[in-house]
This record gives C-alpha cells, structure tokens and sequence, in this order.
C-alpha cells in the first residue's frame, strides 16, 4: 500500500510561537457594551497548570505553546471569558477543537464553530479559541458569537485537516465522535486502550477515532511514518491488549462483542466493539480499498 503523506503545510513552523502582543491584536477591546475588565493574562507551556488543572494535560499533548486569556464585563451582565490558544500548528489547533466538540449547535465561524451551553469553540490556522459566559441569556449570546467572529476575522491564516480523515468511511460515522490525535493519553481519554503506549502513538504519527452509526462500533486508524514503525505496533498491540488471538489479531472479548487489528503497509486500523466478527471485517476491508 502506498502511503499518504502526512499533513504538515504549516505557515509557521511549530516553534515559532507568536509573542503575546501579536495574539493581543486579535481580541477586540471592546464588543457590543462588553469592555475589557482587566488585563490580559498570557501562560507559556507549562504554565498552562497555573490556570487549569487536569485539562492542561490535554492541550500539551496537543502541541500546546502559548494562552492568552482576556475578559469583558458590563454593569449587570454576564462577564464573557476568552480563551486563545496558540497551538503551534493547524493539527494541533484542529485536533484540540474535535477533543471537546459534542453534540452542540454548529457555528459558522472560524473554520469549524461548535456553541453549546454558554460555550462557543472554534479553531483557525494554529489557533484554538473559546469565548464563554457562565449563565445565558439572548444578549450575552449575541455577543459571544459577535466577539467570536471578531476574533476569528483577525486572524488571517487558514490550517488544511489532517489527510488521514479521507479514510474515514464518509456518511456512516457520527460526526460528533470524531477525535484527531497522536498521543496515547488523548486516545485513553475517548476509548481506553492501556497506560502503556502499545500503538506507538508518537509526535510522528496520526490517528482517528470515530464512532459507527448503525452498530456504534469504534474505528481507529494510525499511520505512521514508515513500513516498520506500523509492524511493530501491531505486534505489540496484539500482543498487549488481545494476547488470545496471535498473530490473527481477531477477538471475542469479555462484553461478547469483536475487536479486530489490520495492518495496511504503513496504517493500522482496529475496530473496537463490533456486534459481529463479520461487520468488523466489512469496516476494515472498506478501508483497504481507500488507501491509496
């Protein structure tokens, strides 16, 4: 199988963090009768704990490199947070967008928008924004979608998604469960596997979960970079997390439900909780043929 090329047409490479004064320009200071009520708040990698505890975790395992967080009050009104994170690249600001993305109303800003109950997330080029209120009402909404488009006019670049989401059987996936990702702590997050990385997940790779409307199986698919990389992750996967089924890498497992691991060259597919052998064995050979 040939392989796709892994998806990194950045516009600044990922070290090259944006100072704080730059990701300033995009908030504006005021919107609707909202004002800034203070100064801005700016944390740098693992300073991220000294403004969220466990979530941190996440936006690191993303690529995160730099927050900036801004409020607007008015008299009598719900304060509006912003959050905007410099994700370093477009993957990882589009792949830290899907890990919280739900079953909220679409929003048409930025490249992807999601609002749901108070929350309005959307990501653009390397970025990651959030723009909250705590309590709704009609008013505070109304200017968290102005501020938002605000935010996401400002800034210019766009990011490409991941050209490992082409292998994803279109139409017959949630789309609400897909989750981008590389690091084995995001994938424990949404289906959990083992505390030890048996797929070799890597800054070097790329993967996606997503869950199957008719028989709400999992399907992940990881590509790695070369031929060996993938062999090996199926040799220890199977051998970790399904030991009883050798080198088939097919088994019935304790909820009488089927777990099946592929190979294809340099991509590594396994359907997690299909009713039948029979209809794991569909999913994944459905995938073979949209390789490349």
């Amino acid at each position: 199988m040939g392989s796709l090329v892994f998806l990194l047409p950045l516009l600044m490479a990922p070290s090259d963090t944006l100072s704080p004064s730059v990701m300033q320009k995009l908030l504006p200071a005021a919107v609707s009768t909202w004002q800034w009520s203070e100064p801005s708040k700016v944390y740098s990698g693992r300073e991220i704990f000294q403004y969220m505890d466990g979530a941190g975790e996440v936006y690191l395992a993303y690529g995160f490199q730099r927050l900036l967080v801004q409020r607007y009050a008015r008299p009598n009104q719900e304060e509006i947070l912003v959050e905007v994170f410099d994700m370093g690249a477009s993957r990882n600001a589009y792949g830290a967008f899907t890990s919280i993305r739900g079953y909220g109303t679409r929003a048409d800003i930025g490249q992807e928008g999601e609002y749901k109950a108070g929350l309005l997330a959307f990501w653009k080029g390397r970025y990651f924004v959030c723009v909250i209120i705590e309590r709704e009402n009609e008013e505070a909404r109304r200017a968290v979608y102005q501020l938002a488009s605000l935010i996401a006019e400002g800034i210019k670049e766009e990011g490409s998604k991941p050209l490992i989401l082409r292998l994803l059987p279109e139409g017959e996936y949630t789309p609400e469960t897909l989750r981008y990702f590389y690091r084995n702590e995001i994938l424990n997050i949404h289906f959990f596997v083992a505390d030890k990385n048996l797929l070799h997940l890597s800054d070097n790779t790329d993967a996606v979960l997503v869950r199957m409307k008719s028989n709400k199986s999992y399907l992940l698919i990881i590509q790695y970079p070369h031929l060996d990389d993938a062999a090996a992750a199926f040799r220890d996967f199977t051998a970790g997390y399904m030991p009883e089924s050798g080198e088939r890498g097919i088994v019935q497992t304790e909820n009488k439900k089927w777990t099946i691991c592929r190979r294809f060259g340099n991509t590594l597919s396994v359907v997690f909780d299909a009713p039948s052998q029979t209809e794991a064995e569909i999913l994944l050979d459905a995938l073979q043929r949209r390789l490349p």
